[in-house]
């Protein structure tokens, strides 16, 4: 009889093992499909790896933001506290204000995460130790409408998705 109830110990210890192996393996394979499924951009897009990127100099480098004053809104998604869209403000290149406006911390201060320059979030696009970039930069705008960076290639909780709108630049004078 004590053979019986050892299996019994064991399959109940065993099951919810295999479960959440099975469960590990998923989000494994789902993120290795998000990857798979950005190498090739889709119309509109560009990544560091495809001609036609917006930059007239052939480095593969994504041009700088030229404005210096200037506000936007940002969302970050990624594996981190989500703050909703944030009103960033920016002023001589440097974040002066970025805050909340929707979500569980709207009309906070953002976290040091979502406080970014369109410059900064194109330095990582641009930054060589990152896996793979994918930049949405549509025709005729000076800015991307988003980013999505894969920080470590095969890495699972790394990927974040910057997307930017709603830019509108502080007339000079």
């Amino acid at each position: 009889m004590r053979p019986t109830a050892t299996r019994a110990t064991l399959a109940a210890l065993t099951v919810p093992l295999l479960l959440t192996a099975s469960a590990c393996s998923k989000e494994s394979d789902r993120a290795a499909d998000r990857t798979t499924a950005s190498a090739s951009p889709s119309a509109g897009e560009t990544s560091t790896a495809t001609t036609g990127s917006p930059d007239p100099t052939g480095t593969g480098a994504y041009p700088a933001y030229a404005p210096q004053d200037y506000s936007y809104q940002l969302e970050v998604l990624c594996y981190c506290p989500q703050v909703g869209t944030v009103e960033v403000v920016v002023r001589d290149g440097e974040v002066t204000d970025a805050t909340s406006l929707d979500g569980p911390t709207a009309g906070r201060p953002a976290p040091e995460f979502a406080r970014l320059t369109i410059d900064e979030i194109i330095a990582m696009a641009n930054d060589p130790q990152v896996a793979k970039a994918r930049v949405e930069w549509p025709d005729g705008q000076d800015h991307p409408g988003s980013v999505m960076l894969d920080r470590i290639a095969q890495a699972v909780d790394d990927e974040v998705t910057y997307t930017i709108k709603a830019v509108e630049v502080v007339p000079a004078g």
